[in-house]
């Protein structure tokens, strides 16, 4: 290469940046040369607002014409003007004309953090200067508006307002959003920019402006994360929500089930709408599984965090630590992990538990120190309540009053005589309260209080008699008691006074009927066992000891005298009881008597009734 080539290379990069230095000279003027003449046309025009409708716009040497035209010959003439100017090197013709648009539609769409356009048409009537100074007032600092909305007549009256409405919301969302006005119908799509943000968009969006109605779809939540939730209960029952919630819909399915168990104490909800929950949770199963929880704390909270669940605080009782410990292991909702479980028990105070009788069911609720006893009360309420269904809703819990158990089994046989009642233990004072069919009854219990409860314990006792049925004659009363005896029949199992479950709905009949008919005495005759009816087998004896030392010598007893026993006890056993039938009289009418029927209008009924019957046999006479 030679050295003048040399030269020219090296003078090159000279002369380049010796160009870009004359750029900020020399730009300028071409701008100047080339828009001044154009904008004094665009200046020269006049829209139906009364200020210029057209703008001119430099891209190079090219000039490009926008705006709408009140007609088409003010758009030529424009042009023609902007054709005969010397500098541009072309005009790029973007002019529309005015004209009536239906639907008008007008949108803002939020192209980035810091941009929103304005697209579709405006009112040609409003000066496009107006409208911006209004739209700019609303943009927060940072965010620039393009109006590439053109000029149209048809938008509806309002307009504005409208616009203010929807750009004010779509401030408050991410990128990619958009609120759009169709004649009347507003719409607003899009994520919020934040969980405040979204809930002062829901709180507008409740209030359109006058004349406008919301159209389908909704701005979506924004995204948080962790996704955290909260149900916090205090030792009043009151319940607090707090964190984040996935819709509206979820929302009163929480407070719903907050309210449910919270049973009339308070309820707040400070949740705000959010996404974020973890994919593939169950929001529904989630909250059953978290109220589940709940409902064994006294004093504390059920928190989701991200995807784990955890439970904190104070619980109801002892047995309420392993329940919540199981609640979150095993099979938790899909999605949900394990969080902590930090629950503490402290023995309850006061302890109390209560037995309800009503209709065919006693319901036992509240604590009991031990399944020992909780077996034993059972079995002390099973003979008073044979035919009705028990219910154990009992807990587990440390701080049983001494006796607790020995007060609640004395407490059984009062309360079968109730036809509805309830007995409760507080700590160490027991009360009966409820409803006696007879005068005679309540009377009766509410002078045991003193020989009922254990030592170191009050009794109270508060029943009344149910108010009295009315009274019939004796015609009515023989023909309701021959109604009930049409069909059933008491008959005892062989060899046995012992009632039968299926004895109790008559006799409860009876019982009642009895209040109707005080001039009237029921009679009570027992049965035999049917010629031929198996005798209840006989207990085999026990076989002699095997003899030891010395006494193995001893002489053995004899086989044929220990059958020859047998068969005598055998004999003895096959021989009616002639005693049965005033037993099993007697066993009704005990039953009658614990019902509330007093001493003068029941009893066995004349010997000679009871021979050879089959059942029991009632009659009526009249009460001495």
């Amino acid at each position: 290469m030679s050295l003048r080539s040399l030269g020219w290379l090296t003078g090159l990069p000279v002369l380049a940046g010796l160009g870009l230095a004359t750029v900020p000279w020399i730009e300028p003027g071409l701008d100047r040369d080339l828009t001044a003449p154009a904008e004094a046309v665009a200046t020269a025009t006049s829209g139906e607002a009364g200020e210029p409708w057209l703008r001119i716009e430099r891209r190079g040497r090219d000039l490009v014409a926008l705006g709408d035209a009140p007609t088409p010959a003010e758009r030529d003439a424009a042009l023609d003007r902007l054709a005969d100017l010397s500098g541009p090197r072309r005009i790029i013709d973007r002019v529309g004309v005015i004209g009536e648009q239906s639907p008008f539609v007008w949108s803002a769409a939020r192209r980035d953090d810091d941009r929103i356009d304005l697209l579709g048409y405006r009112p040609a009537e409003t000066r496009r200067s107006v409208l911006t100074e209004r739209f700019g007032a609303i943009l927060p600092e940072g965010v620039t508006l393009r109006d590439h909305a053109r000029a149209a007549r048809g938008a509806p009256a309002g307009f504005a307002e409208a616009a203010d409405f929807l750009l004010r919301q779509v401030v408050r969302l991410g990128p990619g959003a958009t609120a759009s006005l169709r004649d009347r119908t507003l719409t607003l799509q899009g994520e919020a920019a934040s969980v405040d943000a979204y809930e002062a968009v829901r709180a507008d969006l409740a209030r359109p402006p006058a004349g406008f109605v919301l159209g389908d779809g909704a701005p979506e939540p924004a995204t948080v994360k962790p996704f955290t939730w909260a149900a916090a209960r205090a030792p009043d029952g009151s319940i607090r929500l707090s964190g984040h919630t996935v819709s509206e819909a979820e929302r009163a399915a929480i407070v719903g089930a907050a309210r449910a168990l919270a049973n009339g104490a308070p309820v707040e909800d400070a949740m705000r709408t959010a996404r974020g929950l973890p994919a593939g949770v169950d929001a529904r199963a989630l909250t059953e599984r978290a109220f589940a929880a709940l409902a064994l704390v006294r004093d504390g909270s059920v928190a989701l965090e991200g995807s784990a669940l955890s439970v904190r605080g104070a619980a109801i009782d002892a047995q309420a630590v392993q329940e919540a410990d199981a609640l979150t292991t095993g099979s938790l909702p899909d999605g949900v992990t394990r969080g902590s479980v930090d629950l503490t028990a402290s023995p309850v105070s006061p302890y109390v538990v209560g037995i309800r009788r009503a209709g065919e069911t006693v319901t036992l609720t509240g604590h009991l120190p031990d399944p020992a006893s909780r077996a034993a009360l059972l079995a002390a309420l099973r003979p008073h309540f044979f035919g009705e269904r028990i219910l154990d809703r009992t807990r587990l819990a440390e701080g049983a009053p001494p006796d607790l158990v020995r007060a609640l089994q004395a407490a059984a046989a009062p309360l079968g005589q109730l036809a509805a009642g309830e007995v409760t233990a507080t700590d160490q004072v027991l009360r009966i309260a409820g409803e006696s069919l007879y005068p005679e009854s309540a009377r009766r219990l509410s002078g045991t209080a003193d020989r009922l409860a254990p030592p170191g314990w009050r009794a109270e006792i508060a029943v009344k008699a149910r108010d009295a049925p009315a009274l019939l004659d004796d015609a009515a009363c023989r023909t309701a008691f021959d109604a009930r005896l049409a069909t059933p029949t008491v008959r005892f199992a062989p060899g046995s006074a012992d009632l039968q479950p299926d004895f109790y709905p008559l006799l409860d009949d009876l019982a009642a009927l009895a209040r109707s008919c005080p001039d009237e005495r029921i009679e009570v005759a027992g049965h035999v066992d049917p010629p031929g009816t198996a005798p209840p087998p006989v207990p085999k004896p026990p076989a002699p000891a095997a003899p030891k030392g010395k006494a193995a010598n001893a002489k053995k007893p004899d086989p044929k005298a220990a059958e020859k026993a047998g068969e005598e006890k055998a004999a003895e056993a096959a021989m009616p009881d002639v005693g049965l039938p005033q037993r099993r009289a007697a066993a009704i009418v005990d039953y009658l008597l614990k019902a509330g029927v007093p001493a003068q209008r029941v009893g066995p009924g004349p010997a000679e009734t009871m021979a050879e019957r089959g059942a029991v046999a009632f009659a009526l006479s009249r009460a001495r």
